[in-house]
């Protein structure tokens, strides 16, 4: 009721604006537009009786509006609540290992020990770097020769016979025998091995 009144209070002095001949005719008078025994309400012929049947103005409008029992308003208000948050996807990082292996084995194989060995002297002679000469072994056979006082070692290859009465087990060229030892030394003590 006190809303009524208020918005009563209100509207009438904007109506009073915007249709001050009306307002104070209906004023003296008493009545609300279009109530009974108002002059509009007659049945008279004439302009007045037309208006009163014609469709109201925004004013009516208005005052009927203002008034707490003639409208009620209804206000319908819509709340359109917020999507629900998509959960959060975590993904785990996934770490791939390689297979498991075990590591290379390794096979150190000593090397055979050689067929044939001998020991005894050795001397050196004029023949090509890298060539030997021995009283029984076979040409073409490449010959480890190894010096028994001092540990140096070298290879030659078998490409000439000597005589076995010498009483040495090889002859080496002069380049290959100064790789073990001086030349001026002439005779030294070897292990041979093919």
């Amino acid at each position: 009721m006190r809303l009524g009144c208020v918005v009563s209070v209100l509207v009438v002095p904007i109506l009073l604006l915007a249709a001050p001949g009306r307002a104070v005719s209906d004023a003296r008078t008493g009545n609300r537009p279009g109530a009974a025994g108002s002059p509009r309400a007659g049945h008279g012929a004439g302009p007045e009786r037309a208006r009163a049947h014609a469709a109201p103005s925004w004013a009516d409008r208005l005052v009927v509006a203002a008034d707490p029992i003639a409208a009620t308003s209804t206000t319908t208000t819509t709340t359109t609540a917020p999507p629900d948050p998509v959960p959060a996807v975590h993904v785990a990082a996934v770490t791939t290992l390689p297979p498991t292996t075990a590591p290379p084995t390794t096979t150190t194989t000593a090397p055979p020990p050689p067929a044939h060995v001998e020991t005894g002297q050795a001397s050196w002679y004029q023949a090509p770097a890298g060539t030997c000469a021995s009283p029984d072994i076979a040409y073409g056979t490449v010959v480890s020769v190894t010096d028994l006082a001092t540990g140096g070692s070298v290879t030659c290859t078998v490409d000439d016979r000597m005589a076995a009465s010498t009483g040495r087990v090889l002859d080496l060229s002069e380049a290959t025998f100064s790789r073990l030892a001086d030349p001026s030394a002439g005779v030294i003590e070897v292990r041979v091995s093919w």
